[in-house]
């Protein structure tokens, strides 16, 4: 018996190359971290320091990879990607069937047979990449019935060259589309059944892919039950139920089905466009006081009104002049108000004239 698909999650992600912040600032965490409560010491109780990275043509630390990234970045396209980051997490079980004192070793292997057969399959030179091996925990406990012995879960973090050595020039763009992607996944489990095969045996392998099949179950039945909750005079709060189970996925180390990331993240994107944008940027640290300076607000106290057609009050427009400063104001908001085109402004009463800018 093959190996599950759902034995592995391999997840591929690509960063632009004007984004070089953002990649910088990933890598950093890659470096220093297992997870985003728990600092890695880099050095050793000599002061010397632990290697973090496996370099394979692109660097063994945060700024050199970052650096080798930009150079490598692709050319020519609309927007030019800076790297790629892979992400390879074999499901929680079967890595620890792993014995422990060779499991980060185990890893390692998988990584580099994982992206080195990828490029092979899809007919390309090897990119430059470099990976760390973290020591993930699950977070999230699994639901009733189901046991969990183990929390920890091994996965690598791999960064790409977002280009290729080239056969007629220096460097050759690859794409990586839905194709390159079911490439990517079918050789990551391929390469992981060849070693735990030879790791643990053929008989010790099906007994964990009846197990995650078993596991797989349960999951669908209890996602099946709490579908049909219905709770007094009210049914169960579908997003609820939705964050829930994509949580319990999470914990299990198995890769969530599609329609139920889709409806997560429809949800949260629904939940934050009907946000306060001001509430927004407190919420990310900005000191943002009650009385700041509202343009809307300013506005509605020129006279607009914005649940229909602008209204300007008697006495608000006596002169061509004072229109100019009122929409020179408006420019200066942000607004689109061309100064040439013809504008008419209906006074709100008749004993202010009619204002005509040509």
């Amino acid at each position: 018996m093959a190996i599950s698909d759902r034995s592995i999650i391999s997840n591929l992600k690509f960063i632009y190359k004007k984004e070089g912040d953002h990649l910088k600032g990933k890598l950093k965490y890659f470096q220093h971290r297992d997870d985003r409560d728990t600092h890695i010491q880099q050095r050793n109780e000599n002061g010397e320091l632990v290697r973090r990275w496996v370099d394979r043509g692109l660097g063994e630390s945060y700024n050199e990879i970052t650096r080798n990234c930009a150079q490598f970045a692709t050319s020519g396209l609309m927007n030019d990607v800076g790297a790629r980051t892979l992400v390879l997490s074999p499901q929680v079980e079967f890595m620890a069937a792993i014995p422990p004192d060779v499991r980060m070793a185990i890893m390692a292997e998988l990584t580099d047979s994982t992206v080195e057969r990828w490029f092979e399959e899809m007919r390309l030179l090897q990119a430059e990449y470099s990976f760390v091996v973290h020591k993930g925990e699950v977070k999230t406990d699994r639901p009733d019935g189901i046991e969990q012995e183990n929390k920890e879960f091994l996965h690598s973090h791999v960064v790409l060259a977002a280009t290729t050595p080239g056969f007629s020039q220096e460097r050759d763009n690859y794409k990586v589309y839905k194709e390159q992607l079911e490439i990517l996944h079918q050789v990551s489990v391929e390469e992981m059944e060849h070693i735990w095969t030879r790791e643990l045996g053929v008989e010790r392998v099906q007994e964990l892919n009846q197990d995650l099949e078993d596991l797989t179950a349960e999951l669908r039945r209890i996602d099946l039950e709490k579908s049909q909750i219905i709770q007094p005079e009210q049914e169960v709060n579908q997003r609820e139920l939705d964050e829930t189970m994509l949580e319990l996925y999470e914990a299990t180390g198995l890769e969530p089905p599609e329609d139920l990331l889709e409806r997560v993240y429809d949800a949260r994107l629904e939940e934050a466009t009907q946000r306060d944008p001001v509430q927004n940027l407190r919420d990310l640290g900005f000191d943002i006081p009650d009385d700041e300076l509202n343009p809307i607000r300013d506005l509605e106290d020129m006279g607009f009104d914005f649940s229909g057609e602008a209204e300007i009050s008697e006495g608000d427009l006596t002169t061509s002049d004072e229109l100019e400063e009122i929409l020179e104001d408006l420019r200066d908001l942000g607004f689109e108000i061309p100064t040439e085109p013809e504008i008419h402004i209906e006074p709100a009463s008749s004993n202010i004239p009619d204002l005509d800018m040509n």
